[in-house]
Order: C-alpha cells, then structure tokens, then sequence
C-alpha cells in the first residue's frame, strides 16, 4: 500500500507519573487520539486511498469511536463514583 500523507500532524500527549511510578495520560487525550485516527482512516476510506479497503478501514474506524465512547462512558461513572 502507498502511504498517504494528508498533511502529517504531530499529536503530543501530556504523560506523567503517578506515586507508584505508572505512567498516566489523561483520558480525554486518549479519546481524542482514538478519534483522530478513526476519522482518518474513514477520510481515507471516503477519499479511495490505492491499496485500502475502504469497508475495513470505515468499520475500523467505527470500533476505534465505540472505544473512545466507552472509555468516556467508563470515566463519567468513575467521576460520579468519586463525588
């Protein structure tokens, strides 16, 4: 496959460490990271990249969104939980 470069962006994510020393990223990142790539690929899939099966890279795209949901599904709770 081709590489397909629709103007390359850089996506830096805040990491630190906790007391344990476990490296942590703050959750909205990560589902905006997961978001990201999943609108890209489905651009890509839209857009009839060479050598990309646009149904593979729309339905992978569409589990990178659900995860990106649940993940934010998972830590309204745990904010609800904790007040």
């Amino acid at each position: 496959m081709e590489s397909h470069n629709s103007g390359e962006q850089r996506f830096l994510l805040p990491v630190r460490r906790d007391q344990d020393g476990t490296l942590v990223v703050p959750a909205d990142y990560v589902t905006g990271l997961l978001r990201g790539i999943a609108a890209t690929w489905q651009d890509w899939a839209a857009d009839g990249v060479p050598g990309l099966d646009p149904v593979t890279a729309t339905g992978l795209g569409a589990v990178l969104e659900h995860l990106a949901d649940q993940l934010d599904v998972q830590c309204i709770a745990q904010a609800d939980s904790q007040n």
